[in-house]
């Protein structure tokens, strides 16, 4: 008797069990592919319409941020526009210069000062120096005028002007400040001491040795008077190159700004220098009701010392590329430097590219 296999047959189409399962995956990954494309193309498509609102966003609160700021700096100068005549104004027609006001005036002399000050408060980049150095000058001679005037209203005038000098050299150290803090900007300290015979003494400060060094300008005091300073500055490169050169001279009072008062004295080199101190040993016995507390004992020794006039300046080199608010680029410098920067790309794109 002859044993027959029950197992069924595997017919023509039949594939074992494994065979199966792995076209099965097959057959399921096949007919997925298209919804998974379908759903990549979806998630990038809202992706990129998510970061297109973003955009459209950002640039429209831009665009808004921008409009503020636009009006804000019109309505702004339109205010100080406005301000700024009507203080001129003010201090014009009741000013030294009006007739309706007697000289010994004290109360009109106040309101000059106050409106410098206001001046000088709101309008730092406007060169008033003019007007300041002046009345500066008229207070000078009305000190000093015993003739004219009583001791009371000398005193008077001597604590209005060292109020005035006071504005000014409280904004010559905010600009001085401000420029400090540009990249390879040096400020270096000088005292100057003026004897009874009018000997005039330079002395760097010594712990300025190494600012000294990055200055490339020698200052040299030529005398002192009242609040003003004459110095030539000479710079070290060209008097070593030029026998004959001779140092330009200035006159520094406390009103010189160096956003506006500063000298180009090379391709590289801008140069300012600011009075921060004056001091006047007369003035002691004169208005030593007037004077400082705190500034007495240092009167009483530069007396004692000998010293008739001292002084404090400050000389700070900065870069050329600064442009003032009242220096305007001249069309040779802007085409020399938009040549440059082509001569440079060529260069680079040369060396990248290996060819001559």
């Amino acid at each position: 008797m002859e044993a027959f296999d029950t197992a069924p047959a595997l017919g023509h189409d039949e594939q074992p069990p494994g065979k199966k399962t792995t076209k099965d995956v097959w057959d399921i990954l096949k007919s997925l592919g298209p919804a998974f494309l379908a759903a990549v193309v979806a998630v990038m498509g809202g992706w990129y319409n998510l970061q297109q609102a973003q955009l459209a966003k950002s640039a429209e609160r831009q665009e808004v941020y921008t409009k503020i700021m636009a009006e804000r700096e019109s309505s702004d100068n339109a205010i100080r526009a406005k301000m700024f005549e009507m203080l001129f104004n003010a201090m014009f027609s009741k000013g030294f210069g009006s007739t309706a006001i007697a000289p010994g005036d004290v109360g009109a002399i106040k309101n000059q000062v106050m409106f410098l000050d206001l001046l000088s408060r709101n309008f730092d980049t406007v060169d008033i120096r003019p007007v300041f150095e002046d009345l500066d000058r008229e207070l000078t001679r009305k000190i000093y005028d015993d003739r004219a005037f009583s001791d009371g209203q000398q005193g008077d005038y001597f604590a209005m002007r060292s109020e005035l000098r006071r504005i000014g050299r409280n904004l010559a150290l905010k600009q001085l400040n401000a420029l400090a803090s540009l990249p390879g900007t040096v400020v270096q300290g000088i005292t100057l001491i003026q004897d009874r015979e009018g000997t005039v003494q330079a002395i760097p400060d010594e712990g300025d040795g190494a600012n000294g060094d990055g200055i490339p300008v020698e200052l040299k005091a030529d005398g002192l008077s009242d609040g003003a300073v004459d110095i030539s500055l000479e710079y070290k490169k060209t008097k070593a190159g030029d026998k004959s050169f001779k140092a330009p001279a200035f006159q520094i009072t406390f009103y010189d700004l160096p956003y506006i008062d500063n000298s180009v004295i090379d391709k590289d080199v801008r140069v300012g220098v600011v009075l921060t101190k004056y001091v006047s040993t007369r003035d002691l016995d004169l208005f030593r009701a007037r004077l400082d507390k705190k500034l007495l004992k240092d009167y009483e020794d530069l007396r004692d010392g000998g010293v008739a006039q001292y002084a404090e300046l400050r000389i700070i080199r900065f870069p050329a590329e600064y442009v003032g608010h009242r220096d305007r680029p001249y069309l040779q410098e802007i085409m020399q430097d938009l040549k440059g920067e082509e001569r440079t790309e060529k260069e680079a794109r040369a060396g990248k590219t290996g060819t001559p």
